[in-house]
Formats: C-alpha cells, structure tokens, sequence
C-alpha cells in the first residue's frame, strides 16, 4: 500500500514538472514541444487506467487533456500561432495580363504583369481608453514587365504606413481611421525618376447590409521646392478618394473615385475591381479596370486605361 501511494505521488510530481514545462514552452512561443509534452501526459494517463480504482485519476486526465486543447484553441482564436502577427491589409494580387489602352511616350510593351502585396501589424490599443487600435502597415504595388527582354521591373510604388483605428458601435457607422502615409517609387534623383510624398489621411467606413462606403479625405504635408519632386501631384491626385463596395460569399464588385473636383482642367481616376471565388478557398478571380490620373507615381500625370485580369487571395 505504502509503494502505491509512493508510485502515486511521484507521478503527480512528474505530472506537475511536464505540465509546468509545456506551459513555459507555450509562453515562449515553442508550441510543437508543449504540444509533444501535453501527448506524453496524456499517453500516461491513459497507461494508468487499468482497473477501477483509477477512475479519478481518468477524470484528471480528461481535464488536463481539455485543459490543453483550450490552450491551443486560444492561441488559435487569439492568432497567437501567427508568431508575427501580420494579417492583410488592403488587396493581395497577381495580374499577369496588364494591357493598357492609352498611349505612350515610353519604350515598354502595353502589355505587362501588375501585383500588389499589403499587409499590417497591430501594436497595441487603448492607450486613451477609446478602445482604439495601433497599426503598421505596408503595401507595395508593381508594375513588371515580364514579356519584355529581360523583364525589367517598371515601376514598384512603396507605400509603408502608421494609423489608428478608432471602432464605432454602431450598426451603420462602423470606424473612423486616422493615418499617416509615405508613398514613393525608391528611385534616385540622378535620372530624375524620383516620385515620393507624404499625407496626413482621416478615413472611415459604413456598412449597410451588403454594402460597404469608405470616404477618406487627405492633406499632403509640404515640402520645400527645392526638394518636392512631384508639386502638381495634388493637382491630378486630388484630396480625397472613395470606395464602395458590394460583397456576398462568392463575389465582390468595388469601385473606387477620385477627383480633384475642379471644373477647369478637371482630372482624376475611375477604378473597377470584379472578384469571384471559383473554388470557395478565398482565392479569387479579379479584374481590374482602371480609367485616369495616377495609377502609378512615375504616370501620376499621365493617363492611363488599363485592364487587367488575373487572381486575389482574400486570407
């Protein structure tokens, strides 16, 4: 009797090390080892059902299994298993067949490839006690052309970004959005190449139904004129843009506008977006119709009527 209760404690003291083991390993992210301990616990306790004196001791175990698995669902729901933390942000793509309609002055094919990748990460939230958000964010958006010789890269438009995000409950008015945002090409003056600038942007977005309307409104900071590299881009970009959006479980139609709203020498853009889940796995075909000023920094005041057609990730 006095060797069963000896057996017993120490395996309860076992028990305790492994668990306190695979809880560390959690914290610190190694999740494949907490899970290979929560398995050895688990094998151990089913070993231990031999009889029914170890009822008990089954219930424990079921309860340590649960325990685990909760665990993991957390780090799952909590995207805590995403070591990074990077989630999309704005639209992922790939178009391998780019064609634009307008004419050119420059040495490159109308047809191309265009793609963009956007992601964000969240930092923290609350600081004000508003319940709001802390982002980072980065999208980059290229234009390649991959039918020429060589398949010299275009353009590349680099967007890194910081906002806040600032939830509204309420069933219509669902955020307010306020950023700061630097765009430019990562060309050098040298060739006279260079396009950067930097905005202050507020945004926010209403949901009705089906139906999603992003207004967003932005004031360019200044620089001097010694440096500014692109001083009409306000002129063709204008100082606001706005998207809307309608969406069910297979397809999504978004258009997007922005003008510079003036009724003299008038200029701004018209985009279309098409997306259809042909599989229902979030991967989509796309078309893009793009028809105005300022689809790329280097054409910011050029015009440009591209379509384009290829496929969106949505995950």
């Amino acid at each position: 009797m006095n060797k069963f209760l000896l057996f017993i404690l120490l395996s309860a003291i076992l028990y305790a090390n492994d668990f306190q083991k695979a809880l560390e390993y959690e914290q610190k992210g190694e999740f494949k080892k907490a899970m290979q301990i929560y398995k050895k616990l688990a094998l151990r306790e089913q070993h231990l059902n031999i009889d029914s004196n170890t009822t008990l001791k089954n219930k424990d175990a079921i309860s340590v299994k649960q325990e685990s698995k909760t665990n993991l669902t957390d780090y799952i729901e909590k995207g805590k298993l995403n070591a990074f933390g990077i989630k999309t942000y704005k639209m992922n793509y790939f178009l391998p067949l780019a064609y634009n309609f307008a004419s050119t002055n420059q040495d490159y094919n109308k047809m191309e490839a265009k793609f963009q990748i956007s992601i964000k990460k969240h930092l923290f939230e609350n600081l004000f006690g508003l319940n709001e958000k802390y982002y980072i964010a980065y999208t980059q958006t290229s234009w390649w052309q991959i039918y020429n010789h060589s398949s010299p890269f275009r353009e590349t438009n680099y967007q890194p970004e910081f906002f806040v995000d600032f939830p509204q409950n309420n069933e219509i008015f669902k955020n307010l959005r306020l950023g700061l945002l630097h765009e430019s090409n990562g060309q050098g003056d040298e060739n006279l190449r260079s396009r950067s600038w930097n905005r202050i942007y507020l945004s926010s977005s209403f949901l009705y139904g089906n139906f999603l309307f992003t207004p967003r409104i932005w004031y360019r900071i200044p620089e001097s004129k010694n440096t500014d590299d692109n001083p009409a881009i306000i002129h063709y970009m204008g100082n606001f843009d706005i998207n809307l959006t309608y969406f069910n479980k297979k397809f999504f139609v978004n258009t997007l506008i922005r003008n510079n709203l003036k009724f003299s020498n008038n200029k701004g853009a018209l985009q279309i977006d098409l997306g259809y889940d042909l599989f229902d796995n979030g991967i989509y075909w796309y078309l893009q119709y793009f028809n105005g000023y300022g689809e790329s920094l280097i054409d910011f005041n050029k015009k440009v009527q591209r379509l384009s057609s290829g496929f969106l990730i949505s995950y």
